[in-house]
């Protein structure tokens, strides 16, 4: 063992995990020799959509996943979790546990929580996921939600609430929920439980709950907040509309049908809410048919309890920083084309 550990990098730590897989970038991130080290021999990024071979991962509950990167030298590569996911066929050399076979998905299939629960705040580390929607409709005009060719007079629409490290998810859950959900069946997931307040500012922050993206979100992520259904979608929301309120809204806006620089949208971040906020920012960009490069969505570190009346700012301030991501995106406007 340890030296196949020893094998997945010159000098690596015996705390490594070998994996077998694929890793999709889902962003242009920097892929360097050494976690330790911002050396990058190459300068050697990934391209989002494309698939690597999996190598292995730093020690629990980890950070970064090691590729191989074809034509780089040398060719054996660390990127960070939130640089994109690895494939469903993906595993670790080390035993994983294994949920017990569960009922069939129903709206019965509660996940267990503490009495009180609610109430709590949850705390640690999350990234908030914020999308602009016309982009995601371009790449995906199909969708249930993008009939209307996606707008965005509300601004950012809400993806999802991540706790981390990327990974910890479906926390609690059935194994069948489990299964429904990462065949994309969402519509079958049983569904969200929320006020009547809630669930009508979820439907307005959030195009996707009509491709039941809502029950995705909870039952995969939210299951690992904290605190019940209500609760999360409140934490989602609050965060969003912060977001919303802010100069980096105006921002996008303005750059409407026009090339935005990554670099732009983590300065605006800044000046909303900081010097140092816009380190703690992944920009996400992906390609439309006509081969438009699209700037769809923003990923951005948050740390401490998400109390009812925590403001955003400092939150990201205590998150940890993230690669760029892609250089540049167009900001899509409304409808498709």
């Amino acid at each position: 063992m340890a030296a196949m550990l020893a094998a997945l990098m010159p000098g690596a730590a015996a705390a490594q995990v070998p994996m077998s897989g694929s890793f999709t970038a889902e962003a242009s991130c920097f892929a360097t020799p050494s976690i330790r080290s911002e050396d990058n021999s190459g300068r050697i990024v990934t391209e989002p959509g494309r698939s690597y071979d999996l190598l292995g991962r730093n020690a629990v509950p980890g950070s970064h996943y090691l590729i191989r990167v074809p034509g780089a030298e040398p060719d054996r590569r660390w990127v960070p979790y939130g640089c994109g996911r690895v494939g469903d066929g993906s595993s670790s050399a080390s035993v994983q546990p294994q949920l017990p076979a569960e009922a069939p998905a129903r709206t019965t299939d509660r996940v267990a929580s503490s009495a009180g629960a609610e109430d709590e705040a949850a705390s640690g580390d999350f990234i908030l996921a914020a999308s602009w929607h016309p982009a995601f409709c371009e790449i995906r005009p199909r969708s249930r939600d993008c009939r209307s060719g996606g707008v965005a007079s509300g601004g950012f629409s809400l993806h999802g609430l991540w706790p981390q490290p990327r990974g910890r998810e479906y926390c609690g859950v059935a194994a069948r929920i489990r299964e429904t959900d990462e065949r994309g069946d969402w519509m079958r997931l049983p569904a969200i439980e929320l006020t009547v307040a809630t669930r009508r500012a979820l439907d307005l922050a959030m195009p996707g709950v009509a491709s039941g993206l809502d029950r995705h979100e909870w039952w995969s992520h939210g299951t690992c907040h904290g605190g019940g259904e209500e609760r999360y979608f409140r934490d989602s929301i609050r965060l969003l509309d912060a977001l919303n309120r802010s100069d980096v809204r105006r921002v996008f806006e303005a750059a409407v049908g026009e090339d935005l620089q990554a670099d732009a949208v983590r300065a605006a971040f800044d000046r909303a809410f900081g010097r140092g906020a816009g380190a703690r920012v992944l920009i996400d960009c992906a390609s439309g048919d006509d081969g438009r490069r699209l700037l769809q969505e923003i990923r951005i570190s948050l740390r401490g309890p998400l109390r009812e009346d925590a403001d955003l700012g400092p939150l990201i301030l205590a998150g940890a920083t993230q690669p760029r991501g892609c250089r540049s995106g167009i900001v899509d406007a409304p409808g498709f084309g």
